[in-house]
């Protein structure tokens, strides 16, 4: 009976021992600090690793997708040849780079984009020179940061699939530039296409700039900086940023609880606002100081009945920005690739539909001040003495890059639907065809090249011609020839007045000993050989090449122009 009491005994003792010891481990493992690794939480540590790897994939995508777009836009800028316009801005920066910062003695265009893509051009110059190929290095730097920037509007703070998603719907619609007039202008002069790039950097930093008291007046410097380039600026940025403010502030006023909100947007609106005045100083002020000179815009309004008309040539340069423009094309992939296209165009139109919707309810500003951007500027476009020729809708090249950004914020959550998921992969297929179709188009070599080569041959370095022909030979030549453009009138010819340098027809620069005419690029910018000769007197030598008449005289021409130079925008109107 002892033997058991004590059994029995050791049995209770044992079993108090083992509950003591399982509570103290309980009790070690309740109050030790969690795991960690590097002193971090391991759920912390989780997400901050998910987070940085998140960031590595984007930073990692938008350099390889940057790098092998540029590569394909500097293909299709090569099938088209450069012009007068982008071998002017070729030549500014260059005279930039060489000291003249602000372009003393230039006269230049109503606009001058000084402060969008000039300083492309220095940069592009600083490594290759001065030549063709700065045009189609800058052009497609250019897109291919339009191309970057809208996808990463379009995302937004969408994060995930969704983010992915809203990229390659924005990007997807831009990254396939029609072959054509849609590269022309998209690929090649600056003219308006340039500008989105600083449009759409100033509306990332109005979605991801903190709500801060300098957010706004970093904003107006952004506004202030671009339209001193472009004027464009304040009808695309300016107006809509305005608008869409006043509407939000309305809407909060009386909610205390969201006060701060109002003051941000009510500043924003004035930073907006002022942005345009302190740009126009500021160009006045560069003009004061002896820098370049802008020349006024002339622009009126169409009466309602052109409007018509300038319809038709508004809804044929949106086909062409879009890439579905299949009028006067052959039959066969053109008009496959076109058809794609328009699917592109399409969802941006739906997009703008919807971001219309918003600018009433005024909840996010960055949809509806898109939306209201692209309707002012198609209206002012159509409605205005602008439309001409499908060239002129470089003025609405900005509307491509807003529908794209409108269309992948506004339609994921659609598009995403898994019915959908099929199409839109199918669709994505097509735009990469007519990627690669584009791709198929040789190269061409600058408009007046050979007449470059031709010149410096026959030690011909210095001489006169027309604004069409003029700064791309000096260009193609890389400086070794300098063609240049005067006005050429019935009473005489006068020193250039349009996106020209005084310097260049003064007596001291050069001696201009001839005198080129050619009927490549129509009548309006043909010096007839009878015009020169009644300025010049009977040229000592006449020489034919390929479309040119080369007329030499064996004085200095420069010193028989006539001055001061009538002011003009429209340097190629000849015998006026």
């Amino acid at each position: 009976m002892a033997r058991n009491d004590a059994a029995h005994f050791r049995d209770v003792i044992y079993s108090i021992e083992s509950t003591g010891r399982k509570f103290m481990k309980s009790q070690a493992v309740s109050t030790a600090a969690p795991e960690t690794v590097d002193g971090t939480s391991l759920p912390i540590a989780r997400e901050s690793a998910i987070s940085r790897k998140s960031a590595l994939f984007w930073i990692s995508g938008y350099l390889a997708a940057g790098i092998a777009l540029f590569l394909c836009y500097l293909h299709i800028s090569y099938t088209q040849a450069v012009s007068s316009d982008g071998a002017s801005n070729a030549l500014q920066a260059w005279d930039i780079l060489h000291g003249n910062v602000l372009m003393h003695g230039w006269t230049v265009s109503d606009v001058s984009f000084y402060t969008t893509e000039l300083p492309e051009y220095v940069l592009v110059e600083v490594f290759r020179g001065l030549g063709p190929a700065d045009v189609h290095v800058s052009a497609a730097l250019t897109y291919t940061l339009l191309v970057l920037l809208a996808g990463l509007l379009a995302k937004g703070r969408a994060t995930g699939r969704a983010a992915l998603l809203r990229v390659l719907i924005a990007s997807g619609i831009m990254i396939a530039p029609e072959i054509g007039p849609g590269a022309f202008i998209l690929l090649l002069s600056p003219d308006h296409t340039g500008t989105g790039v600083p449009l759409l950097a100033i509306w990332l930093l109005i979605e991801y700039a903190p709500r801060r008291p300098y957010a706004p007046v970093l904003v107006g410097l952004a506004l202030t900086w671009a339209t001193i380039g472009d004027t464009l600026v304040a009808l695309m940025a300016a107006l809509p940023i305005v608008v869409m403010c006043c509407i939000r502030v309305r809407q909060l006023a009386g909610q205390h609880a969201l006060a701060r909100e109002r003051r941000h947007n009510m500043a924003l609106a004035i930073a907006a606002g002022g942005s345009v005045p302190v740009a126009m100083l500021a160009v006045k002020a560069v003009s004061a100081l002896g820098g370049y000179t802008v020349l006024p815009l002339r622009l009126g309004f169409m009466s309602p009945g052109s409007w018509w008309l300038n319809l038709r040539i508004t809804a044929e340069g949106i086909l062409g920005l879009y890439g579905a423009d299949f009028t006067n094309r052959p039959l066969g992939l053109y008009v496959l690739v076109a058809a794609v296209h328009f699917i592109g165009l399409g969802l941006a139109a739906w997009g703008l539909l919807r971001g219309a919707r918003r600018i009433k309810a005024g909840e996010n500003i960055i949809d509806g001040a898109l939306s209201l951007a692209v309707v002012v500027n198609l209206l002012a476009f159509m409605c205005s003495s602008l439309p001409h020729t499908q060239w002129d809708t470089r003025e609405i090249a900005v509307t491509l890059p807003y529908g794209a950004v409108l269309a992948g914020r506004l339609l994921p959550g659609t598009l995403g639907k898994r019915a959908l998921r099929p199409m839109l992969t199918a669709w994505a297929a097509c735009y990469l065809f007519a990627l690669f179709f584009a791709l198929s188009y040789h190269p061409r070599s600058a408009n007046d090249q050979d007449l470059a080569n031709w010149l410096s041959q026959h030690h011909m370095t210095c001489g006169l011609g027309s604004y069409a022909d003029g700064n791309t030979t000096t260009l193609d030549s890389g400086g070794r020839v300098q063609l240049r453009a005067p006005t050429w009138t019935s009473h005489g010819v006068y020193p250039g007045a349009y996106e020209s340098k005084n310097a260049w027809f003064s007596p001291a620069t050069c001696d201009a000993t001839f005198v080129v005419s050619t009927k490549k690029y129509g009548g309006s910018f043909y010096v007839p050989p009878a015009t020169a000769i009644d300025a010049f007197g009977k040229p000592q030598a006449t020489y034919r090449y390929a479309a040119y008449t080369i007329m030499v005289w064996p004085g200095d021409l420069f010193a028989r122009l006539r001055r001061p130079s009538p002011v003009t925008n429209a340097p190629w109107i000849v015998g006026k």
